[in-house]
C-alpha cells in the first residue's frame, strides 16, 4: 500500500502523497458522504416529513442533475484547464447545500439542497478523478491504477470512519439535523484545501478539447459504458436488499446491518490493492468479468442465508467483488476518454446514474412481483447480462 501511494511522489516531493490534496479531498468528500447518505431518506421523510412517493423523484432529479453538471464541468476543465475553478464551486455548493438545511430544516431547503446543490457537491467526485487524471497527462505519469486505487481505498476508509463515528454516537431521530453540519464543514474544508491553487492550469488543458464529443460517446463506447453499469447495479441493489436479509431473513438487529456494512468497507480497502496490481497484468475488462463473477456467487449465496453468522462469513467474499467493481471501472471508462480527463471523469458520473437507474427499476419491479430475495437475483441476472456484453464488445 506504502509504495502505490508513493505514487503521487516521494516524501520530500510536492507530490507527496501525505499532504496531496486529491487524497485528502477525497477524505473529506467520503466524510461528507457517509455522514449524509444512509441517513437522508429517514431525515426527508420522519423529520421533514416529506412523502415518500416525492423522495423517489428526489433520486431520479439528483442523479440527472449530477450527470448533466459532471459533462458540463468535466467539458470546460478540457477546454480551460480549469479543474480547482469547478472544484471550488462544487465544494462551495456541498457547504451551502448543508448548512441550509442545517439552518432552516424544512421542505423547501431540502428539495433545494438534495435536487440541486448536493447533487453538484456530488460531481466532486468525477472532478477529483479527472484533475489526477490531468495532472498525471501533464507529469507525464502512466500509473493510472495505483493512483485511483490509492483515492478510490480513501474514499472508502474515510466512509467506514465516518460510520463509525456516528454509529458511536447513536444519533436519535431530532438529533441526526446534526449531520448536515458535519457535512457542511467537509465541503467548507474542502474549499479552503483548493483556495490558493491556481483556478485555471495551462498544463491541465486538453488539447483534444475541440474535437467533437461524439468522438467520445460512439456507439462502442456507449455500449461499454453501459455493459459496465449493468454489471454495477449489482452494488446499488445489495445496497438496497442487504438491510432486509439481515433483519427479516436471518433475524438480525438493526446494529447488525451498520456492522456488516462496515466490514465491508474495512475489507475492501485492502481489496482495491489487490485488483490494482491484477490490472497490471491483464486487461481492465478481464479484472472487472472476474470481479462480478465472484460478487454475483456472493449474491447469490446470501440470498439463501438464514442466519446472521452467515452472512458475516460472506463479508470477505463480497467485499473481494465489490472491491474490484467499485474500483477497476474507475481507470476503464477514464480510458474511453484518454486524451480528455474531464470527460473521462464525467463517464464515471453518467455510470453512476445508469447503474443506479437500472437498480431502482429493478428494485421496484423485483418487490411489486416477488421478494427481496427474487430481487437480488433478477439484478445478478443483468450484471450477467452486462459481463456477457462486455466480454463481447472486448473481443472485438
Amino acid at each position: 500500500m506504502f509504495n502505490i501511494l508513493q505514487s503521487f511522489g516521494g516524501a520530500d516531493s510536492p507530490k507527496s502523497s501525505l499532504l496531496n490534496r486529491q487524497l485528502f479531498a477525497m477524505l473529506l468528500f467520503s466524510g461528507a458522504n457517509a455522514a449524509i447518505n444512509p441517513y437522508k431518506n429517514i431525515f426527508g421523510v420522519d423529520v421533514i416529513g416529506v412523502p415518500d412517493t416525492y423522495y423517489s423523484l428526489v433520486i431520479f432529479f439528483s442523479g440527472l442533475m449530477i450527470t448533466l453538471v459532471s459533462v458540463y464541468f468535466g467539458m470546460k476543465s478540457d477546454k480551460d484547464g480549469s479543474f480547482v475553478k469547478y472544484i471550488l464551486i462544487c465544494s462551495a455548493c456541498g457547504f451551502i447545500g448543508n448548512l441550509s438545511v442545517y439552518a432552516w430544516p424544512n421542505r423547501f431547503t431540502y428539495f433545494l439542497a438534495t435536487c440541486l446543490l448536493l447533487p453538484v457537491f456530488c460531481v466532486l467526485n468525477s472532478l477529483i478523478f479527472g484533475y489526477a487524471a490531468a495532472r498525471r497527462r501533464a507529469d507525464r505519469r502512466s500509473n493510472v491504477d495505483h493512483e485511483n486505487a490509492a483515492l478510490r481505498s480513501t474514499y472508502s476508509m474515510g466512509y467506514v470512519l465516518t460510520l463509525g463515528l456516528i454509529g458511536l454516537l447513536a444519533l436519535q431521530k431530532e438529533q441526526l439535523i446534526f449531520i448536515w453540519l458535519f457535512s457542511g464543514v467537509m465541503g467548507s474544508l474542502i474549499f479552503l484545501l483548493y483556495l490558493r491553487e491556481k483556478t485555471i492550469d495551462p498544463d491541465c488543458r486538453s488539447a483534444h478539447s475541440s474535437e467533437p464529443i461524439s468522438q467520445i460517446f460512439n456507439t462502442k463506447n456507449l455500449l461499454k459504458l453501459v455493459s459496465v453499469s449493468l454489471i454495477t447495479n449489482m452494488l446499488f441493489t445489495l445496497d438496497a436488499t442487504a438491510p432486509f436479509f439481515i433483519v427479516d431473513q436471518a433475524g438480525g438487529d438493526y446494529s447488525n446491518i451498520g456492522t456488516f456494512e462496515a466490514g465491508i468497507a474495512v475489507f475492501e480497502v485492502v481489496f482495491i490493492f489487490f485488483w490494482s496490481a491484477v490490472a497490471q497484468k491483464k486487461k481492465a475488462s478481464t479484472a472487472i468479468i472476474v470481479g462480478a463473477v465472484i460478487f454475483s456467487l456472493a449474491t447469490l449465496l446470501l440470498s439463501f442465508a438464514q442466519e446472521v453468522i452467515h452472512i458475516y462469513l460472506l463479508i470477505p467474499l463480497l467485499a473481494l467483488g465489490a472491491a474490484c467493481l467499485i474500483s477497476i471501472p474507475i481507470g476503464f471508462l477514464q480510458s474511453l476518454a484518454e486524451n480528455r480527463p474531464g470527460i473521462g471523469g464525467s463517464l464515471l458520473s453518467i455510470s453512476f446514474f445508469v447503474s443506479s437507474s437500472a437498480s431502482s427499476a429493478i428494485y421496484f419491479l423485483g418487490t411489486y412481483f416477488f421478494d427481496v430475495g427474487g430481487t437480488l437475483l433478477i439484478s445478478t441476472g443483468v450484471g450477467l447480462l452486462g459481463l456477457v456484453s462486455l466480454f463481447y464488445l472486448d473481443r472485438n
